[in-house]
């Protein structure tokens, strides 16, 4: 996929996790490596929205190519077969952000 790709949100069911970016350094390096580790372990598809700009959150470049600041909201979607499980890890690592 490339980079801030806009995907179709209706294409399948999925699970939404919004999030605000609470961090002083805002969606930083070290929390996009943590989020694309934790989003890498599972099958389903995840990925990562903010200003309108999808991207695929298991790439970690591509999650800080979307430069989130602190106090900006994101959202990330799970679809998959092991969506649930995914989207419970995600929303733990999710809280620290």
């Amino acid at each position: 996929m490339e980079s801030g790709a806009r995907l179709d949100p209706r294409e399948d069911p999925m699970l939404e996790l919004p999030c605000d970016i609470t961090d002083p350094l805002g969606l930083h390096i070290q929390l996009a490596v943590l989020l694309a580790s934790e989003a890498g372990r599972w099958r389903s598809h995840v990925t990562l929205e903010h200003a309108g700009r999808v991207v695929d959150a298991k790439q970690v470049l591509e999650i800080t190519m979307l430069c989130v600041r602190s106090g900006e909201h994101v959202v990330v979607r799970v679809s998959g077969p092991d969506e649930a499980t995914a989207a419970d890890a995600l929303r733990k690592i999710m809280a620290t952000f």
